[in-house]
């Protein structure tokens, strides 16, 4: 499984303008390439990204000569870069998108600065990481944490002006024991996520809470003349609050998600319509700010590393509206009922309740890919095949005579105990 650690740098002045060269020619090949694919284009060829890196190539020492101060690397990135862009964009217009942009020149200015290095040609031994056709290693603020073969890293530099590696590792999972073996997860606004157990995560709101700064910086920097040093300096303490809310946010989550995945094997949670979402004004600052698509990232692959399970519910399940205890739906539930009372009696909390339902659709979904459809006994309580559980985390598909025998094998194995 590949995993990826990302390290601030500490570059020396000489490393910092080696690093900049190489990202301005992976910039310009990415151009150059896009040029001369527009115009191969218009001639009625069919160009692509490899054979445009082969015409770059064979003019490359005669007219472009100072690419060859840094890397290769940063012009293989720049042809990688733009045979990405067109697959997407291709992509986009098979799929009937109604806003397919085609693929636009990078700016000096304001593209992201970045290049990939391939695993081979960089060293790491502790603080220090060694790159080719760079004399001295530069230094790291901390060591890599994963063990495993290095595959690529890419170097990049955020508004503020620091330096990241962004380091691809293959390793082996470890083997990891689950506390628990099933939860369902409901994600909110005011209470962030709010778990079938009753365990609570409230909403930190850290874009909303540094409102205030943020409206201030900006009315600032639109009083001074674009361009000045003035105009600099306040830009970069703009830029320094934005990634100083985007730490904050990612550090929450980070945290919620890996105590989630190390502490449940199957996690079911809903697939959630987040731009639908968005068009409600009201909330859309709130939703913004909670980053429920970075919670599904994060949990997607995390519980992954440590051998779970994550199931997604369809959408438009209506797990709010169901009462768990006796299964009737509540048509006429608001958005603003947060307490309710269902006709068995039973008085709900709708984010509790609706992780609830979450988790039971979750259990159910697992059974009936794995041919158990039966998870409920008479009186409500899970009854689930340990077997198809088993199976599902494990991610091995079985045919149906595998798990018939598969199951008379662990039938056999109980009554001889």
């Amino acid at each position: 499984m590949e995993r990826a650690h990302k390290i601030r740098l500490n570059p020396t002045p000489f490393q910092e303008q080696w690093l900049l060269k190489a990202c301005g020619i992976a910039r310009f090949t990415y151009n150059w390439g896009l040029e001369q694919w527009q115009k191969q284009y218009k001639a009625g060829q069919k160009p692509s990204a490899y054979a445009l890196k082969k015409q770059f190539n064979a003019i490359r020492r005669r007219k472009f000569p100072w690419t060859y101060e840094v890397t290769k690397c940063a012009v293989d990135t720049g042809f990688r870069n733009l045979d990405a862009a067109f697959k997407n964009f291709f992509r986009r217009v098979k799929n009937g998108k109604e806003k397919v942009s085609y693929p636009k020149f990078k700016s000096r200015k304001h593209s992201r600065q970045s290049f990939r290095m391939d695993g081979a040609r960089v060293k790491l031994d502790g603080h220090w990481i060694k790159l080719q056709k760079l004399d001295e290693p530069i230094n790291m603020t901390e060591e890599l944490r994963l063990k495993g073969k290095i595959k690529s890293v890419v170097f990049s530099r955020d508004a503020v002006g620091d330096w990241y590696a962004a380091v691809l590792i293959e390793a082996e999972p470890p083997k990891h024991k689950h506390l628990q073996e099933s939860v369902g997860l409901d994600l909110g606004v005011k209470t962030l996520v709010v778990l079938s157990d009753g365990v609570r995560f409230e909403s930190q709101e850290p874009l909303r809470r540094e409102q205030r700064k943020l409206r201030r910086l900006n009315k600032e920097l639109s009083r001074r003349q674009q361009g000045s040093n003035r105009w600099q300096r306040t830009k970069l303490k703009l830029a320094k609050l934005h990634r100083k809310i985007k730490n904050r946010r990612l550090d929450y989550l980070h945290k919620i998600t890996t105590y989630i995945a190390k502490t449940y094997r199957i996690i079911g949670m809903e697939d959630l319509n987040v731009c639908g979402m968005l068009k409600n004004h009201y909330l859309a600052l709130s939703i913004s700010d909670a980053s429920f698509y970075e919670i599904r990232r994060q949990l997607k692959y995390k519980t992954e590393w440590c051998g779970g399970l994550l199931v997604e519910i369809d959408r438009f399940f209506p797990s709010s509206k169901i009462c768990h205890v006796c299964g009737t739906i509540n048509d006429g539930l608001l958005l603003s009922d947060r307490l309710w009372q269902c006709d068995c009696g039973a008085v709900l909390e709708r984010d509790l309740n609706a992780a609830k339902n979450i988790k039971y659709e979750a259990l159910r979904m697992i059974g009936r890919r794995s041919g158990f459809t039966e998870t409920l006994n008479g009186r409500g309580e899970d009854v689930r095949p340990i077997w198809a559980i088993l199976d599902e985390a494990s991610k091995v598909a079985f045919s149906a005579s595998q798990a018939v025998s598969f199951w008379h094998s662990l039938v056999n194995q109980v009554i001889g105990q």
